[in-house]
């Protein structure tokens, strides 16, 4: 009597034992599966830029271009920073312009902000009535200010220049442009992505 009695209780903790892991392991499954949620959550909500509408081109004493970005993210930005890099299309001399600028404001969700690059007359000559294309690489970096990160975006476009006397618009560039670009900073020692966040 006492044996069966002895092997009941075997077989109870036996049992007890396998559902208590079989729970542990539900729960640790359930953990893994939320904090994974989370991290996609938080990818969705952080702050994003996106060109607001077509950008802008004048030619007077100087080439203006300007670039409207809305933030589209749930999250503001801060800090926000750019570097602007503009060059010839044909890639055989050295950007005729690179600048940084910097905004302290924070930029809320559905905000827009606007870079305005004034290139002087003297690093092209603009009373020309055709004008060679220019690449125009913008590097933007900014930090979330809830989540406490940093984000860096480059944006590869293309000013189609002048032609006959007709302003050309600006456009994106295309996958192989893109890999000719990066081609063309390594030549020119300019780093892609001098900003790291």
């Amino acid at each position: 009597m006492g044996k069966g009695k002895h092997r009941s209780i075997k077989w109870s903790s036996v049992i007890a034992t396998s559902a208590t892991s079989v729970l542990a392991l539900t729960a640790l499954v359930t953990v893994y599966l939320t904090v994974a949620a989370w991290k996609v959550q938080q990818g969705t909500t952080r702050p994003y830029f996106v060109l607001k509408e077509s950008p802008k081109v004048e030619i007077s004493n100087e080439l203006s271009l300007e670039l409207k970005f809305n933030n589209v993210g749930v999250h503001p930005a801060v800090d926000l920073s750019s570097e602007t890099i503009v060059f010839d299309e044909q890639l055989s001399a050295e950007p005729i312009y690179n600048d940084e600028s910097s905004i302290v404001n924070e930029i809320p969700k559905d905000a827009a902000s606007s870079l305005i690059m004034n290139i002087p007359s003297d690093e092209m000559y603009l009373k020309q009535s055709n004008i060679n294309a220019h690449f125009v690489v913008v590097d933007l970096l900014y930090t979330d200010p809830i989540l406490n990160k940093s984000y860096n975006q480059t944006i590869y476009m293309k000013w189609s220049g002048v032609n006959e006397g007709k302003m050309q618009p600006i456009v994106h560039v295309q996958a192989d442009e893109k890999e000719e670009i990066l081609d063309y900073f390594q030549k020119y020692n300019i780093d892609p992505r001098l900003r790291r966040p």
